[in-house]
């Protein structure tokens, strides 16, 4: 196991049981399913992979518009937790991978969607994950990668398993190209508010990406 994976495994680890209490979260969250439902022709039949998807908020939040999502997350308490909501709501169709996705296997043409929610900033290296993930999707198949807008540092007072402070939303469209996508278009999808140590708020933007295999 590498260091990077492990700093993150460890942060989200520590965050799990309280994740879904942050009403933040969870407006993000739904902010992210709303932007991906209008830019991706969503359908019934499809099928999805949300990676990094933590507690599955934005997983269950796409089940009402595709067949079955498969939630992979390097934290297994946060898949815990969803596995806890799963029981409890009954759900057969969503089902937990944990997994380093920098590395690990990954199966070959069997997604029509991969989505992912504040992510990447998580990703030492992002280009390669894209890279990896392209073959995951069947032939016209969509990606939608929801993050952080490039910004100070102020966004984590806790730097642990944080390798970016946010993204350029221009490179990320790059990283989809070289990694064989087409049709990339950037959306904004939220802005997220904060206090301001002197009083005031601040606000860190959220962007989603979309793009196409052909």
């Amino acid at each position: 196991m590498n260091k990077a994976y492990e700093e993150v495994q460890a942060r989200f680890n520590q965050v799990a049981a309280d994740w879904d209490s942050n009403p933040t979260r969870v407006a993000l969250a739904r902010a992210v399913v709303d932007a991906i439902r209008a830019a991706v022709p969503l359908r019934a039949e499809m099928q999805a992979m949300d990676f990094g998807a933590g507690t599955g908020l934005v997983t269950l939040g796409l089940l009402a518009n595709v067949k079955s999502v498969t939630a992979v997350d390097a934290s297994g308490e946060m898949l815990r937790v969803l596995d806890e909501k799963l029981r409890s709501l009954r759900i057969d169709n969503v089902h937990t991978l944990q997994c380093d996705i920098s590395r690990a296997p990954l199966p070959v043409n069997q997604f029509d969607l991969v989505v992912s929610s504040m992510v990447l900033h998580h990703l030492p290296d992002v280009p390669p994950v894209l890279q990896r993930l392209r073959p995951c999707l069947r032939p016209g198949g969509w990606i939608a990668l929801a993050d952080l807008d490039t910004e100070d540092g102020s966004f984590h007072p806790d730097k642990t398993g944080v390798f970016h402070n946010g993204l350029d939303r221009g490179d990320v469209s790059q990283w989809l190209q070289h990694a064989g996508f087409w049709n990339v278009t950037v959306h904004d999808a939220h802005t997220i508010v904060r206090p301001d140590p002197k009083g005031g708020a601040r606000q860190y933007g959220v962007f989603l990406v979309t793009a196409r295999v052909a």
